[in-house]
């Protein structure tokens, strides 16, 4: 891509989603700050402004992105961007103005849609500091892939990428101990976070432009289908089907997120969980295909396993998705087999 794509840009002008043309450097050393084609986004943009680096050089024109391979995150850090000021916005008592986000979350939605890996996508994106912010995006583009695996419509997929970005909203409502507090919860504490999702639903109730659906989504995405989840002791068929879908969602990040709590686990073991849950707590035929689908983007990836070794995947046990086995160096490991170590995290 040459020069007459890039345009000179003021740091005071830089804004998340736009990706750089050249390498950023040090104003005193001279080495690299952040390297061409790096998606900036607020922690980015405020390095560069902290060197007192007064220009960068930015791609100009918004079709060079498709040159570029990482629209996913160009279009993930511009939403991001946006929902920053809205979870803001709530903390302190105003309500969500849903057009401010719309055309951000319909561009994700789309890129979403046409990628291919967008497990792998996603393990690119750089985490954000609160966790709840982080998790309600990443269960909003988890859901979207959902939807459309089980073949829902693209308005039926929109509004489960809505409800997954909202599902966890009445979480600002709850006070930040409790919902950073390290250790165990009590029983007060815990029942004061289970009012979360009523609070979601009130946000949510009162915003122009939400459908019932997904106000109903955030409401029930604890219930479960025994009946033992919160706030109305729901099951089976009294549980909205968008609140099944993010269930299913909401469990594996959460659980493949570090926590304040609690390290996160691997995606394998994670799966495992989701199977186990699947066919008493969850909807069974969308956990299955979740676990499935997500399957087959875990074929080709390097992962670490817990003897410090790394090696790949190269196949999937179709009768046991959460079964994998791995090449390291001429040796292959079958996990269908019992085995003495464990596959820890997929690192690329």
């Amino acid at each position: 891509m040459g020069d007459k794509y890039m345009i000179k840009k003021s740091t005071y002008d830089l804004k998340p989603g736009m990706v750089l043309a050249k390498d950023v450097g040090s104003l005193t050393s001279g080495a690299i700050l952040v390297s061409k084609n790096t998606v900036l986004n607020k922690k980015i943009i405020e390095r560069i402004f902290g060197h007192r680096i007064n220009h960068v050089f930015i791609y100009s024109e918004e079709d060079m992105i498709s040159e570029i391979d990482n629209k996913l995150e160009v279009k993930y850090e511009i939403l991001a961007d946006k929902m920053e000021d809205v979870f803001i916005d709530i903390k302190i008592g105003k309500k969500i103005i849903l057009n401010e986000i719309n055309e951000e979350l319909d561009d994700l939605v789309d890129e979403i849609l046409e990628n291919d890996n967008i497990l792998g996508r996603m393990r690119e994106l750089e985490e954000k500091d609160d966790y709840t912010f982080n998790h309600s995006l990443n269960v909003s583009m988890l859901s979207t892939m959902l939807g459309k695996w089980i073949g829902y419509s693209q308005k039926q997929i929109k509004q489960l990428a809505l409800t997954g970005l909202f599902h966890d909203i009445g979480k600002l409502k709850i006070p930040d101990n409790i919902i950073n507090k390290p250790g165990k919860l009590t029983d007060a504490e815990f029942a004061k976070m289970k009012q979360h999702s009523i609070y979601s639903y009130n946000i949510l109730n009162e915003t122009i432009g939400i459908s019932n659906n997904v106000a109903m989504g955030a409401l029930q995405h604890h219930e479960r289908e025994d009946g033992s989840g919160y706030p109305l002791g729901l099951k089976g068929s009294e549980i909205h089907e968008y609140a099944k879908v993010i269930a299913v969602c909401d469990i594996y990040d959460a659980i493949t997120s570090n926590r304040v709590y609690r390290t996160k686990v691997s995606p394998f073991f994670a799966a495992e969980i989701l199977s186990g849950e699947g066919f008493t707590f969850l909807e069974p035929k969308f956990t299955r295909v979740f676990l499935d689908k997500i399957a087959e983007f875990y074929v080709g990836c390097t992962v670490l396993l817990s003897n410090g070794d790394k090696g790949q995947i190269i196949y999937i046990h179709p009768q046991a998705c959460t079964k994998a086995i791995v090449k390291v160096g001429d040796e292959f490991i079958d996990f269908l087999k019992p085995q003495e170590i464990e596959i820890v995290d997929i690192i690329k």
